[in-house]
């Protein structure tokens, strides 16, 4: 996480949002609860696997229109309908998939709302949690009694430290060999270059100067020597 000062942004919440509310989250909770499992009574499993989703055909634009457009035309030539056919069912499909496209779109627009609305208010809460971090650093460095403590409890959440694997930039390779070379630090750096007919060649180093850290940084080039 970032350290950075106090902005109003002018698109900021500046109340609660007034649905947002234990009492509607437990009754919206309840009601999805109740139409999922009223669906799963039509459903054969609970969820399709991947295979399943891949062998089974979806109804986009041209598929809906296909079925809407049999329907029609088997209204009015039921002579040529096989034996295993019902208009009567194809239409009631139909209909469902009209309902559970609407159920679809509706769940999405509510989807984005909620992720619009959580952003905002994860960064109303943030900038206030920011207001208070940074009057406690203010605080700490005007030596305050007690700022201190709670400044370095807080500070933990913007530092990130270096993980063992991750991969060093040309920068701290570079630190690193001005460290050694100044007797500054234990450790060797060790840099293979292969595949020398390629323009750059692809290089591999080794950087072990961390307090024995082993980290790989490989750069290939492609563009090959003409």
């Amino acid at each position: 996480m970032t350290e950075t000062t106090v902005v109003h942004p002018q698109n900021q919440l500046k109340s609660a949002v007034p649905w947002v509310t234990e009492a509607n989250l437990e009754q919206l909770l309840e009601d999805i609860d109740k139409i999922r499992q009223d669906m799963r009574v039509d459903m054969q499993n609970e969820a399709l696997t991947t295979a399943e989703r891949r062998r089974l055909r979806g109804s986009g634009v041209r598929r809906y229109g296909f079925i809407d457009k049999v329907s029609d035309v088997a209204e009015a030539n039921p002579e040529f309908a096989p034996p295993f056919f019902s208009n009567t069912e194809l239409k009631n499909r139909l209909r469902e998939i009209e309902i559970l496209r609407n159920i679809s779109v509706a769940l999405s627009q509510m989807q984005r709302i909620t992720d619009d609305v959580l952003l905002q208010v994860s960064d109303d809460a943030f900038q206030l949690a920011l207001g208070y971090y940074n009057t406690v650093r203010e605080a700490s460095r005007r030596r305050i009694p007690g700022a201190q403590a709670i400044f370095r409890l807080l500070q933990l959440f913007f530092n990130r430290p270096s993980r063992p694997s991750d991969e060093p930039t040309e920068q701290e390779v570079e630190r690193d060999l001005k460290a050694l070379l100044h007797g500054k630090k234990d450790g060797e750096i060790i840099i293979r270059n292969e595949r020398p007919h390629m323009v750059g060649g692809k290089h591999e180093v080794i950087d072990e100067v961390h307090s024995g850290r082993a980290a790989v940084k490989e750069v290939i080039q492609a563009a090959e020597s003409k």
